[in-house]
């Protein structure tokens, strides 16, 4: 028969054993944030809205834009029109509206006049990991 101390050693040792194994895994570490540039969109300084998406657990928490007059072309003297630039209606990426024309030359004909169309659009998003408020 076992003594008092050796069951109360016996029963110390399960109740750790069983609180070690019942412990909430640790969580990861949080990711740094990561700054993610969409493709290049052909004409997309058009001032329509134009969206970049984070890749998930990860929210969007800033975002912006660059644009690109194409090869041989130039931008018109007018500063660009920043129509929005803000995150979408879930913080699952970032929404971009901006105008502004190139200039393009004549494919065919040097001397004729450049046509202006829209210029390329590139929309940026930095992106953090979505972190668990437990209960706030």
């Amino acid at each position: 028969m076992r003594t008092t101390r050796a069951v109360l050693a016996a029963v110390a040792s399960a109740v750790t054993l069983l609180g070690l194994c019942a412990a909430p895994a640790a969580a990861d570490p949080p990711q740094p944030p990561r700054h993610i540039t969409g493709k290049v969109i052909r004409g997309g300084a058009d001032g329509r809205p134009h969206e970049l998406f984070c890749p998930a657990p990860f929210q969007a928490y800033s975002g912006g834009f660059t644009i690109k007059a194409r090869k041989g072309a130039r931008f018109i003297e007018e500063p660009a029109d920043l129509l929005e630039s803000r995150p979408n209606d879930t913080a699952t990426g970032w929404i971009v509206a901006v105008r502004k024309g190139q200039f393009l030359p004549s494919p065919h004909d040097h001397r004729a006049h450049p046509r202006i169309e829209p210029a390329d659009l590139v929309v940026h998003v930095v992106c953090t990991q979505d972190m668990p408020t437990h209960g706030m």
